[in-house]
Formats: structure tokens, C-alpha cells, sequence
């Protein structure tokens, strides 16, 4: 199977100007039906949403990259592809040949580069690596092959090191589809593979614990790296690979764990974390929103963590003028 990533469809009259934005781009974040995607424009202290972009005709699902300018889109009977948004707009579009049209979920790496999709009707576990530029299908595999139905995933940027969970098991996937036992658990909540492409952490609601995995393709050996932590919800790993961000809904808060020593230090944002969304500044995160209502941003500013308001999107938020690219 190949990626037809060089080909690109240009999206006539999606973009629009950079002074008609209202400021920067901070990020981007997806509605609950994957279906609304929005800019978040400004900076702190005067951030807003833009209008609803104008997506491509046939969409059907989406699904933001963290901390990126692209997104995985599901299209009807076109097949999917890698949207690409450039100053706060829809730029264009690079199909994706040979990838599952429909996906269950989709599991990004920390960067980006690579993803892994799961499709439960289709029986199959694809990762996807090179995105957004140069995409390709870098392992293809029939998910009967593996030990457990897989329920959550993460991925190296390289795509090296693929993991896959569910429900009390994690288990490390080799180039040839061969699943290894990395770490069993109580409720495995999360994983992530860290910026060195080796090491991987996972998080146990059950235990309340993150667990550090290092070597977890070759010769996995794990340690507890901190523990005591109720309501264990999304992790990410910071950019420079010496923290991990967790969030824990249920007791409003933000831990944020040294990965060399384990020391927890905990933030108190203004909102429930509800999601942890990595935004394109570092240490920054979309914490809180939903469609027309207020959202929250969580940063952190040397030792301290910040709580940044968003206002609900008004009529008066400039709107994109409506296209025809397909």
C-alpha cells in the first residue's frame, strides 16, 4: 500500500487573510461531533474563537494532530486525507491512499508525525507515520493477529515503538505485527511514547499510579514514577521530554510529574481539565470547552500554572467566507 502524499488538493476560497483572523493562532480545537473545527485566535488575556471553519464537502469525521496546523479527516466517498490549515484557515488537502476509510479512534503521536487507527469493523490496526507532508503506512495489521482487542494506542514519532492497551495490558507491536506483554495494570487510562522514541509511560486509574517503561520495544523494565493520583484522566509528555502533564478531572486539577525524579506538583486550574488539548505554544493546553460556550486554557509560566478564559463565540467573531473545495 502506498500514500499518494505529494498530491495536494487545492480547496479554492477556504483561506481567507491573516488580518481578518483578530490576532495569532494559538491553536485549533474540534467540537464533540469532530464535525466543527474553530481557531483559537489572540493571546493570552484577549484569545477567541473564530466562526466555524468552512470544512470540505463530504466530511464526516476529523480529528486534530496536538499542537499542529493539520488534521486526519473522514471523508464520503472520496476516502481520507491529511487537512492542512495554514493561519487559522483550511489550506488544502493531501489524500491518503491505502488508509482505513472509516477509523474507530485515532492516536496521534506526542509530535504528530506518526498515528495510529483502529477499525473494529474492519478488523485492522494501521500507523501512519510522515504526516503531514510525506505520509506512508508503516505497519498494516489484521488486530485478530493481536492478544486483546486494542482500546487506546500511542506511537513514537519515528513510528518505531507502537503500544497498544486495553483494558489491564499493554503491549509493545513490532514491525512484523508480533505483540509483546510491556506492563500489565488495573485499568490502564493512558499511554504515551516520550520525545526519545523508547520510553513510554502509562497511567492507571485503578492504582492511581504512572508508570515509566523504559526500553519498551527491545527489553521493557518499569518502574513506579508516581503515585496517589485519584482520577487519573489525558496525559502528554512536554516537548523537551522532562515532564509529563496529567490531568485529573474529578479533582480539578493538573499534575504535572518530573520524569527523571517523580516529584508531583499539582496545579489548580479554573476549570475542570476535561480535556488536555496541546495548543502550539509550549506547556500550553485546551483544557475546557464546548461549542458556543466559554473554554479555558491552562499554561504553565516557569514554576507556576496559569488558567487562561476564553469567551463563548459570538455572532460579532469574524466568519470565513463559505467555499466550494471538495
Amino acid at each position: 500500500m502506498r500514500i499518494m502524499g505529494l498530491m495536494l488538493v487545492a480547496l479554492g476560497g477556504l483561506a481567507y487573510a491573516d488580518g481578518q483572523l483578530g490576532g495569532p493562532v494559538a491553536g485549533y480545537t474540534a467540537g464533540p461531533s469532530r464535525l466543527e473545527l474553530r481557531a483559537i485566535l489572540g493571546v493570552p488575556g484577549a484569545l477567541h474563537f473564530s466562526q466555524p471553519l468552512t470544512l470540505p464537502e463530504g466530511t464526516t469525521q476529523l480529528r486534530m494532530a496536538p499542537g499542529q496546523d493539520f488534521a486526519l479527516v473522514e471523508r464520503k466517498g472520496t476516502g481520507p486525507a491529511v487537512l492542512v490549515l495554514s493561519a487559522g484557515a483550511v489550506d488544502h488537502l493531501t489524500p491518503l491512499d491505502g488508509v482505513l476509510a472509516a477509523a474507530d479512534w485515532v492516536a496521534f503521536s506526542t509530535g504528530g508525525v506518526s498515528a495510529v487507527l483502529f477499525s473494529s469493523s474492519a478488523n485492522r490496526l494501521q500507523v501512519v507515520t510522515g504526516l503531514p507532508g510525506s505520509p506512508r503506512v508503516a505497519l498494516d495489521l489484521d488486530a485478530s493477529s493481536l492478544p486483546e482487542a486494542p482500546q487506546i494506542a500511542a506511537a513514537g514519532d519515528d513510528a518505531s515503538l507502537v503500544l497498544i492497551a486495553s483494558g489491564n495490558s499493554v503491549y509493545a507491536v513490532s514491525p512484523q505485527g508480533a505483540a509483546q506483554l510491556v506492563l500489565s495494570g488495573g485499568q490502564i487510562q493512558a499511554v504515551a511514547v516520550l520525545r526519545n522514541g523508547t520510553d513510554a509511560v502509562v497511567a492507571d486509574a485503578a492504582a492511581g499510579s504512572i508508570s515509566l517503561v523504559a526500553n519498551a520495544s527491545v527489553a521493557p523494565v518499569s518502574r513506579v514514577l508516581a503515585s496517589g493520583l485519584e482520577e487519573i484522566g489525558p496525559i502528554y509528555p512536554s516537548p523537551d521530554g522532562v515532564t509529563l502533564f496529567v490531568a485529573r478531572p474529578g479533582a480539578q486539577a493538573i499534575s504535572s510529574i518530573d520524569l527523571s525524579s517523580g516529584q508531583v506538583r499539582d496545579f489548580q486550574p479554573a476549570a475542570a481539565p476535561a480535556t488536555l488539548t496541546p495548543l502550539r505554544n509550549r506547556d500550553t493546553f485546551l483544557i475546557s470547552t464546548r461549542p458556543r460556550q466559554p473554554g479555558w486554557i491552562f499554561y504553565r509560566d516557569g514554576d507556576e500554572g496559569r488558567s487562561v478564559f476564553i469567551p463563548a463565540l459570538t455572532d460579532e467573531t469574524p466568519r470565513p467566507p463559505r467555499g466550494g473545495g471538495r
